[in-house]
């Protein structure tokens, strides 16, 4: 009866390692990774204060459910001056680190590559190890000039890796046909990934309204 008594806890303790084990592989499983991008180029110069504030609001609320890189611009000088997509920080979830990489960026010249952008970000996020759910949140005006990828094939990439593209559009300082082309590609490509953008209205931002209408996933 003894080592019946025994062996039924023995097994108990086996079954119930076990049990913690798979919990926490599918808490783990269940990880997300965000791909910041602060638009940092000429176009966003008057706006760039209300841009930083932004980046760190969405860090804020994202950064305790996975790890964050962040992005940004820099110049490119030749022939034709180009805005080149930079990543600034790898995988953080110090909001601190996260805080001060924001801090130190600047506005750069440039003509904008915003899809080739999107292209680098996807890249970064489909480095092991996998997460299961992979966010890029953009906060730009939606110019894009001179990227070298075209919208369908970084949409078919982004589809096949499973990213969603979130957007925060900053377009009301984007003059005529200039905002509603910025504006529809912006709805394009965070529709077809199954993301979503907001246009805030005003220079005053409400910004736990707008992410709470953005709803960047969290769990």
């Amino acid at each position: 009866m003894m080592i019946r008594a025994k062996h039924f806890l023995l097994v108990s303790a086996v079954f119930l390692m076990l049990a913690a084990s798979i919990t926490s592989t599918a808490q783990e499983n269940k990880k997300l990774e965000y791909a910041i991008l602060i638009d940092s180029t000429g176009s966003m110069r008057s706006q760039f204060p209300e841009v930083l504030r932004l980046g760190k609001a969405v860090v804020h609320q994202v950064h305790d459910y996975g790890p964050v890189s962040i992005f940004n611009f820099r110049s490119e000088f030749g022939k034709t001056p180009r805005a080149i997509p930079t990543l600034r920080i790898e995988r953080s979830q110090d909001e601190s680190a996260l805080d001060r990489t924001i801090d130190g960026l600047y506005v750069e010249g440039g003509q904008t590559t915003l899809l080739d952008a999107v292209e680098a970000m996807a890249e970064s996020l489909n480095q092991p190890p996998p997460a299961t759910a992979k966010v890029i949140i953009m906060i730009t005006d939606g110019e894009d000039r001179v990227s070298e990828k075209n919208q369908k094939e970084v949409v078919a990439k982004l589809r096949e890796n499973k990213i969603s593209v979130y957007a925060i559009g900053l377009v009301q300082q984007l003059e005529g046909s200039k905002r509603g082309k910025a504006s529809d590609f912006l709805k394009s490509l965070t529709t077809q990934t199954g993301g979503r953008v907001i246009f805030p209205k005003s220079d005053n931002l409400e910004i736990q309204n707008l992410l709470t209408e953005l709803g960047v996933p969290i769990q």
